[in-house]
């Protein structure tokens, strides 16, 4: 039994340690370290970025721009689950276009809000790393692959 107020955080401490030294001398392991967070823990709080930038010995900013521009950190995000449209070139030319009409069309909302039961939030983003299977959508940390309109209903019936 813990009588400590300190006892929550040191548990906390215990993991991000064992996450920090899973990855720390991997190949893309401050992604990869933050990606496993993410999923385990859910959202990122500042305290966590700069335990990492230290233990990865990089600037915080840094560690926050890499993490913005491979779309894992963000803002607090509305929306019980966040759907992510591709709309990088490869996407884009294979029909992603499509794939987000037919997203704004069943959610009846448009990239950048959230639907009125607060259950999805639609955005596009730039690339989500599987060009190989585009148009790629990401649905909280889950991508779905070859994506097209005609799977669309399906994707929101799986998180509804």
């Amino acid at each position: 039994m813990c009588n400590d107020s300190d006892c929550g955080r040191d548990s906390e401490n215990t993991r991000v340690n064992e996450l920090i030294t899973k990855h720390k001398d991997q190949p893309g392991g401050v992604l990869n370290f933050f990606r496993e967070y993410m999923e385990k823990y859910g959202g990122l709080s500042g305290e966590i970025i700069k335990r990492a930038a230290e233990a990865f010995d990089r600037e915080e900013t840094e560690i926050e721009d890499l993490l913005y521009s491979c779309n894992i950190l963000r803002h607090a995000t509305p929306g019980l689950h966040r759907i992510s449209v591709c709309m990088g070139t490869t996407c884009y030319l294979k029909g992603a276009m499509q794939v987000l009409k037919a997203f704004c069309g069943e959610l009846g909302v448009s990239p950048g809000e959230t639907t009125a039961d607060g259950l999805f939030y639609l955005e596009v983003v730039r690339c989500l790393g599987a060009c190989d299977f585009g148009p790629s959508v990401m649905v909280d940390n889950e991508i779905h692959p070859h994506v097209d309109p005609t799977r669309v209903a399906s994707i929101i019936k799986s998180y509804s």
